[in-house]
């Protein structure tokens, strides 16, 4: 199976081919300033393909990460996966970004696995072992007994590990991810759903 997954909604840009077991290819762009933009993505997917001699229509299924993360990120994310997918009739699976870091390549020693990505205005997205709470302010994020994951922002307020300082290019992990999520869902392209959360209406 030939699986091109990407993401626009973490700290850099990933874009993963994988065939198999075998990775391809994988490269993670920085941002550098520049916003994300479908055109930035679509180039960098082409030159990938183009690099291994293959073609879009080689493609078997489609992996993108939906958020939590940015509007203008997610919304990237999800027009460039859903018009390949569609265009190209081809199978395409949804990844969270809390998925992408409770499959991190590390030692979670047996304890909860608190995910927090910044959300700003003093506030985060936050999954624990799966469920996800939502935003949540940061002043009522309990970290006892749990192994945190968090980004370079919040790591000097709520310990645990930045996934910003390990060298791990993501798109890989979407792409895992994808292919076992892939035995049991279809993978319609109208069935991809951004991940958009939003405050309490009382927060």
């Amino acid at each position: 199976m030939l699986v091109l997954a990407f993401d626009t909604c973490m700290d850099k840009m990933y874009v993963t081919l994988r065939r198999g077991t075998h990775t391809l290819k994988t490269v993670a762009v920085p941002y550098e300033g520049m916003p994300v933009r479908s055109p930035r993505l679509l180039e960098t997917i082409k030159n990938v393909l183009i690099e291994n001699n293959l073609a879009f229509e080689d493609l078997d299924l489609i992996a993108t990460s939906v958020g939590p993360g940015g509007f203008t990120a997610i919304r990237t994310c999800m027009t460039v996966a859903r018009v390949m997918a569609q265009e190209l009739g081809k199978k395409l699976i949804g990844v969270t970004s809390f998925e992408i870091l409770e499959n991190l390549p590390i030692d979670y020693e047996g304890k909860k696995k608190l995910i927090v990505l910044d959300a700003r205005r003093e506030s985060a997205y936050v999954a624990i072992d799966g469920a996800i709470k939502g935003i949540v302010p940061l002043k009522e994020i309990n970290t006892d007994g749990c192994f945190v994951v968090t980004d370079d922002k919040l790591q000097p307020i709520l310990g645990g590990i930045s996934y910003q300082s390990l060298d791990v290019n993501l798109g890989e992990i979407i792409a895992r991810i994808a292919v076992k999520k892939a035995e049991t869902e279809d993978g319609g392209w109208g069935k991809l759903i951004p991940l958009y959360l939003s405050k309490p209406a009382n927060a």
